[in-house]
């Protein structure tokens, strides 16, 4: 069955506004390295302190592999990758790293969204798809009317809501629950 191992979504000066592994340990799979929740044992402000060893260990993976996301993103072959996958709907098969298959896809305004997947999929619209729902829950919540995004000055806090978590963990089980149909 192919899985979703994380998603990250990062802006357009590559600052990373939310990433979000989904086969870490229960109920601490998304970390928010700007405001951290700590355990109620632990004293240190570092955020991969919460977890255990194995989980730390697959979130700070796939926060180098978005981090590699990037670099095929500002590389000049990525322009050659586009043409050469001859994909009109922007989404690339960017890299396969450790059995984590990386697809892309950049917005017009610059927001690149990246998601890791255990094996690569030959049914592209249904890559399309993942990436299109992510995209309009990111557009709900960044659009959101009733958001005071003044107060807190900070518009990355916009997107580490529990209502976005729950929107991503959906999209997510439903497009895995969509494969194995």
């Amino acid at each position: 069955m192919i899985s979703v191992h994380f998603i990250s979504l990062i802006s357009r000066d590559d600052q990373p506004l939310y990433i979000q592994s989904f086969d870490s340990g229960p109920k601490r799979d998304e970390i928010d390295p700007k405001n951290p929740v700590q355990s109620p044992t632990s004293s240190s402000a570092d955020p991969i302190s919460c977890l255990s060893a194995e989980d730390a260990n697959k979130f700070l993976k796939y926060n180098f592999l978005s981090h590699m996301a990037l670099d095929v993103f500002a590389s000049p072959m990525s322009l050659h990758l586009r043409e050469q996958q001859g994909d009109p709907d922007g989404v690339l098969l960017l890299f396969i790293q450790d059995d984590v298959t990386v697809y892309g896809m950049e917005t017009n305004n610059g927001l690149k969204m990246v998601v890791g997947i255990s094996e690569e999929v030959n049914y592209r619209p249904r890559v399309k798809s993942l990436f299109s729902q992510i995209h309009r829950s990111y557009l709900r919540a960044v659009c959101n009317p009733f958001t005071d995004v003044s107060s807190s000055g900070d518009q990355e806090k916009i997107l580490h809501t529990d209502s976005f978590d729950r929107r991503i963990k959906g999209i997510v089980s439903g497009w895995e629950g969509e494969g194995s149909v």
